[in-house]
């Protein structure tokens, strides 16, 4: 299977440059680039303050599944690239002056070869980070649906030609989206319940309850049940955005560390903050800018929305 991938996925200078030069591509970029433009403006409208993106750190998003180790030493530590920025939105929001902060961030994100066909994986992207303090996820879900609703009316509005190409019956009105609970479409539909319910979707929906890492909240009411949600796109676009409501109490923290099987050592200064000083209580969430491109021009695979490939576990040219 790994060997059948490989020759599929062989890559040539022809290939490489048809596509960096091909007109979709002028496409794509145009409409990232109103989604980045809109985000900025959305952003300042609503009083978020915008943090500098981080390429290394000692600590980044441990994620809920493997990926290849990207990780360098440099200083007498050890620094990985960044696979997105979660805990510095956290301790950023330590600062009583800020309530909300939002980053435009590179993430890299090694993937093994089992993601290079899945049509929405590659291993460098970039994603849109936004948090607040003592705010839930209730709010940032609200929160989310305007600034899309805000994007896609931009997009619209300054790129009716594009939108004509790819999407003729216009973007859906989001409004105020549906919402689903995991272990319900699961009980339905069965494992690949996303990708189902994705499909025959009329319109972009939320899903809660995701076992996932550490940082995601565990309802106190309710063990078990967490407190974290995706954004999935309609027509089988799958998941576009992630978040969550934040574990800030440190034995909740260790809790949920033992459970996840996380190093600790690797997270001790972050630790000794939440022990000693204490964390805030935020929510937030973050959204592919190449995700949402891909799901605004209809392209199946997510490998051509950028000039360069980035197929996970497979060579690239450039």
């Amino acid at each position: 299977m790994q060997r059948d991938l490989i020759a599929d996925a062989a890559v040539t200078l022809e290939g490489t440059l048809a596509q960096l030069q091909g007109p979709q591509t002028v496409d794509v970029l145009k409409v990232q680039q109103a989604i980045i433009r809109a985000a900025h403006d959305f952003m300042f409208k609503k009083g978020l303050v915008q943090l500098m993106p981080l390429m290394l750190s000692p600590i980044t998003d441990p994620l809920n599944h493997g990926v290849v180790d990207a990780a360098i030493s440099y200083a007498g530590s050890r620094w990985s690239l960044t696979k997105s920025m979660i805990f510095h939105k956290q301790l950023t929001l330590l600062n009583p002056e800020l309530e909300a902060i939002y980053i435009v961030s590179p993430n890299v994100r090694l993937e093994f070869a089992d993601r290079a066909y899945t049509g929405r994986h590659m291993f460098e992207f970039t994603q849109i980070d936004f948090e607040f303090r003592n705010k839930d996820g209730a709010f940032v879900r609200s929160f989310m649906e305007e600034l899309v609703q805000f994007i896609f009316s931009k997009v619209e509005e300054e790129l009716p030609e594009v939108l004509a190409k790819y999407r003729p019956d216009f973007l859906p009105e989001i409004g105020q989206l549906e919402v689903f609970r995991t272990e319900e479409l699961e009980a339905q539909y069965g494992a690949d319940y996303e990708h189902i319910k994705s499909k025959e979707a009329e319109r972009p929906f939320w899903l809660l309850n995701h076992k996932r890492e550490f940082y995601d909240k565990e309802d106190p009411a309710a063990p078990g049940t967490y407190l974290n949600y995706d954004l999935i796109w309609n027509e089988g676009f799958g998941e576009g955005l992630s978040g969550g409501e934040r574990e800030n109490e440190y034995h909740q923290i260790l809790k949920r560390m033992d459970e996840t099987g996380s190093d600790k050592e690797a997270f001790r200064h972050y630790l000794e903050v939440a022990k000693e000083q204490g964390l805030p209580y935020t929510a937030g969430a973050g959204f592919g800018v190449e995700r949402m491109a891909r799901y605004i021009c209809r392209i199946p695979d997510i490998n051509n929305v950028t000039p360069f490939s980035r197929r996970p576990g497979m060579p690239a040219l450039f």
